[in-house]
């Protein structure tokens, strides 16, 4: 983690993120989980963090890394699955302590992380990843939460730290995308 110029830490994170197509479904969620208290629910992008790093994946590392979850995801006919919500420590640390992502548990298996990178790179992997929507402290209990299944989505480097004496504010930034090979099924 580095220290951005306002003195807070800057995480950094592998990311998956689904097409936008599945978003606008995600966001509708996202938005019943603010309107129960969830204030933490517009902290984080709309995306599945698959692991903390200390240094940004290079080019070819995220081309590797999309390779083997194409793969993984092809258990499945190349689709990728939400289940239940799930909730684990982020990493980010907020002034009242860890930061916890909340959201929707996906289906793939994410020991592919290691496969792709350089261990040194690798802090902690999130097996199994979830689509954050929400930056929690404590264990609450969603709504209903949404079927989805998508096959486009892309890998990415996120950049993430808090803004100076705001509790769940943060700015980020995402480095160029690299998408999953597109799925061919036998017919």
């Amino acid at each position: 983690m580095d220290t951005g110029e306002n003195g807070k830490k800057t995480s950094q994170y592998i990311i998956l993120i689904p097409h936008k197509d599945i978003l606008i479904e995600v966001e509708k969620y996202r938005q019943r989980l603010f309107s129960k208290g969830f204030y933490g629910a517009h902290s984080f992008p709309l995306c599945a963090p698959l692991a903390s790093i200390s240094r940004p994946f290079s080019r070819t590392e995220l081309k590797e890394l999309a390779v083997n979850i194409r793969k993984k995801s092809m258990e499945n006919e190349g689709k990728i699955l939400t289940a239940e919500n799930i909730q684990y420590g982020s990493g980010m640390i907020g002034s009242s302590g860890e930061l916890l992502f909340f959201g929707l548990k996906l289906n793939i298996d994410n020991t592919c992380i290691s496969q792709s990178a350089p261990a040194e790179k690798l802090l902690s992997v999130y097996n199994p990843p979830l689509i954050c929507t929400a930056l929690d402290y404590a264990n609450k209990e969603g709504e209903q939460i949404p079927s989805l299944s998508f096959r486009a989505a892309c890998v990415a480097n996120l950049s993430i730290r808090p803004l100076f004496g705001l509790e769940l504010s943060f700015e980020w930034n995402i480095s160029p995308p690299v998408w999953l090979p597109s799925v061919k099924l036998n017919s």
